[in-house]
C-alpha cells in the first residue's frame, strides 16, 4: 500500500478553496481527495492498562484537487450538506421522494463521545495539515 500524500495548508484563495503545498512532483492528481486535518487528534487511551495506544487525526473537511501544478494544488469543497431544499420539493409536488439510507449509528453514552472541535479549532487556518484520502467512499460503506 502507498502512503497517503501529506502536505499542508499554503493558502486559504476563498471561502471553498486552497492551495496545498504538494503537487505533481509529490505524485498528485486532479481528483484526489484531502483531509483538512485539525491540530490536536485524539489520543487514544487502554482502559485496561492507562497507556496511550495511539491517536486518530480529526478531520475539519474534505477538499478534491482541481487544479495541480508542479509543486502546490488547488483544492476545492466539495461534500454536500443535507437539509431540506424548498425548491427541490416544490419541483417534486406530489412525487414521492427517495430519502437516502441512514448509516446506522452506535448506542454510545454521551459522556463517551469527544468534545467537538472548539468553534476556533474547526477554522481552516494556513499550516493546518493535510493527507491524501485514498479511495474516498470505501470507508463510509
Amino acid at each position: 500500500m502507498n502512503r497517503p500524500i501529506e502536505g499542508r495548508v499554503a493558502r486559504i484563495l476563498n471561502i471553498r478553496e486552497v492551495a496545498i503545498n504538494v503537487g505533481a512532483t509529490q505524485g498528485v492528481e486532479e481528483g484526489m481527495v484531502f483531509a483538512i486535518l485539525s491540530k490536536e487528534p485524539l489520543v487514544i487511551i487502554d482502559p485496561d492498562s492507562g497507556q496511550q495506544l495511539g491517536s486518530e487525526d480529526r478531520v475539519k473537511v474534505r477538499v478534491k484537487a482541481t487544479e495541480v501544478y508542479e509543486r502546490y494544488s488547488v483544492c476545492r469543497t466539495f461534500e454536500v450538506v443535507p437539509g431540506f431544499n424548498p425548491l427541490e420539493a416544490i419541483a417534486t409536488a406530489g412525487a414521492l421522494l427517495a430519502t437516502p439510507p441512514r448509516v446506522k449509528t452506535l448506542k454510545v453514552e454521551s459522556s463517551d463521545l469527544p468534545e467537538p472541535l472548539a468553534e476556533d479549532a474547526s477554522y481552516v487556518k494556513t499550516g493546518d495539515r493535510v493527507r491524501q484520502i485514498p479511495e474516498v467512499g470505501k470507508e463510509e460503506q
